[in-house]
């Protein structure tokens, strides 16, 4: 585990422990069909988490006068959009060009009992759903979860059963315990063997590189499913996360399989930072518009 970055597990965590089926996480406004990478670029605003927090709406401008159009959200609690409605969230989104074709919203085996979805969960997914959400991406597992495998994919299956009626896709995105031996299997085979094909998997690559892993064999493995990733880069040295094309990752031997993994939303994300976030995201960007999709 990466002390540097480990806190926005520890968030996670904390807000299981806090409020088990509360949600963590969402936001969005219309998906659009694969168009070109300028328009699929997107950055996960967890990387910015204090800034958003504090001022949604002059962090928004910030962040689309970068040059993003797309920004995937976190941070849904009790109807609101970092203390905004969701009406007021959608304008603000729009008044700057942007769209969130994704967001993260947490699910736990505790939002499913008796072979039903918790209420407080089917809640955040019909919010994310009036802003226009098209994506449900749950973005951690608990670790009392992790030994249940089968478990969570089927209530990944009843869940992505729910979202299908708000037209709603559903994923999940990993860290790197996914790719440890659960009951004799990797928890991320038994997850993508035990859910539907329309479910999909947001890669987080620099995970799935740190844990060892070439995602291009993923991709192989599981056409299609991938149409999000995360792209963060791998400092050798100091061995945290750093900004696109500022450490050790061949991310274009990963984008030129783009194709058979389905891959649709580049989403930028940082935990850990040399400089401001705001700094960090832009510079990522730059760096990765340079790269061929």
């Amino acid at each position: 585990m990466l002390n540097e970055q480990t806190s926005r597990r520890d968030f996670l965590k904390t807000s299981l422990l806090t409020a088990a089926g509360t949600a963590l996480l969402s936001n969005e406004l219309l998906a659009e069909s694969f168009k070109g990478e300028k328009s699929q670029i997107g950055v996960q605003l967890w990387s910015v988490r204090e800034d958003i927090s504090k001022d949604p709406k002059a962090s928004l401008a910030k962040i689309a006068k970068m040059g993003y159009k797309n920004v995937e959200g976190f941070g849904y609690s009790n109807g609101k959009f970092f203390g905004l409605s969701a009406s007021e969230y959608a304008k603000v989104l729009a008044d700057n060009g942007l769209k969130m074709p994704s967001a993260h919203n947490m699910i736990t085996s505790k939002d499913y009992v008796n072979g039903q979805l918790s209420d407080s969960w089917k809640q955040m997914v019909e919010d994310a759903a009036k802003v226009g959400q098209k994506y449900s991406i749950v973005p951690y597992m608990a670790d009392e979860d992790r030994s249940q495998g089968k478990l969570m994919a089927e209530i990944f299956n009843k869940a992505a059963e729910h979202c299908k009626t708000l037209n709603l896709k559903f994923g999940y995105h990993n860290h790197d315990f996914e790719f440890k031996s659960y009951n004799g299997e990797t928890l991320y085979k038994t997850l993508m063997d035990n859910t539907e094909k329309h479910i999909i998997f947001e890669m987080d690559l620099y995970w799935a590189v740190l844990a060892g892993q070439k995602p291009g064999e993923w991709f192989k493995n599981y056409k299609g499913r991938f149409t999000h990733v995360h792209v963060k880069d791998h400092d050798p040295v100091k061995n945290v996360s750093v900004e696109v094309g500022e450490g050790d990752i061949n991310f274009q031997e990963i984008f030129n399989q783009k194709a058979i993994g389905g891959i649709k939303y580049f989403i930028v994300e940082l935990e850990a930072y040399k400089r401001t976030p705001m700094e960090g995201i832009e510079i990522s960007l730059n760096n990765l518009k340079k790269l061929k999709f």
